[in-house]
């Protein structure tokens, strides 16, 4: 209210009142218009979310579902596993149930990813984990990829899968298909792990035929079934095989024998008769 109003001596108090009064009351219809139109912006963006969503369960159905990444298992085990079908709506799918079904069925599977693209295609994009190494266990043969996850049973032994490293491990608690392999103690599979991974990036990971892991601190390689490493414990596994690697190198193809190389500094070779 303007101080002239108060100072006026021709204005009473009552009228003063009353203009403010009907001043506050102007103001509060004012603010409850603007609500009012809050209101109604947020329940026609409502109301257009509820459209676009019961639009997408009604329209939006999969016409076609796409595979691709798969080699071992066919498209249409994979889609047939997944429990999803031509029909569903693209947006009532569970992606990670789809995903858990197909790892569960097919232990190569290491991953899947499901994307959808708009208005009606599917697509499964399977990751699948190569055969790296196999182990012995009461004369079955357990295929094994290079993060030590069990790929495959078998009774006869994997001659043919080409660059499988043969590992000797003690200590197992439990070798089940899908899963990784496991130890009796986490420290087991720890130090077993550092090992295989320093082996899986390591240059002359193709010349090694098989891996005596069942000491933690005597670790054997064998070399091109020529020569038998040994590496002591898991610390400066690259470096060690490096430098065994070039003492091999130093003899003859038909020549074979025994290499230290856990210690760099003062390596030695004893050759066979």
């Amino acid at each position: 209210m303007d101080k002239e109003l108060y100072n006026d001596p021709n204005v009473s108090n009552a009228e003063i009142i009353n203009r403010d009064t009907l001043e506050r009351m102007k103001a509060k219809k004012r603010h409850k218009k603007f609500f009012r139109r809050i209101n109604y912006i947020l329940l026609t963006i409502v109301l257009c979310f509820v459209f676009i969503i019961v639009c997408m369960a009604l329209f939006l159905k999969i016409e076609s579902i796409e595979v691709k990444g798969n080699e071992r298992y066919t498209s249409e085990q994979i889609v047939e596993v997944s429990g999803i079908t031509v029909g569903q709506n693209m947006y009532s799918i569970s992606k990670p149930e789809a995903k858990r079904l197909i790892i569960a069925e097919y232990p190569y599977v290491s991953d899947v990813v499901i994307r959808r693209t708009l208005p009606s295609t599917l697509t499964f994009r399977i990751t699948e984990d190569i055969p790296a190494y196999y182990t012995e266990i009461c004369g079955e043969y357990y295929i094994l990829s290079d993060t030590l996850r069990v790929l495959e049973r078998t009774e006869e032994l994997p001659t043919e899968e080409l660059g499988l490293i043969r590992i000797m491990f003690a200590d197992i608690k439990s070798v089940i298909v899908g899963e990784y392999i496991g130890f009796n103690k986490d420290i087991t599979f720890e130090y077993i792990d550092s090992f295989i991974q320093s082996v899986n990036v390591h240059e002359r990971r193709a010349n090694i035929t098989s891996i005596d892991l069942s000491r933690r601190y005597n670790i054997y390689v064998y070399y091109e079934d020529r020569f038998k490493i040994y590496l002591g414990d898991n610390t400066e596994t690259e470096m060690k095989l490096t430098f065994a690697g070039l003492m091999i190198d130093t003899f003859e193809p038909h020549q074979r024998g025994e290499v230290d190389a856990h210690d760099i500094t003062v390596g030695s070779v004893i050759l066979e008769n």
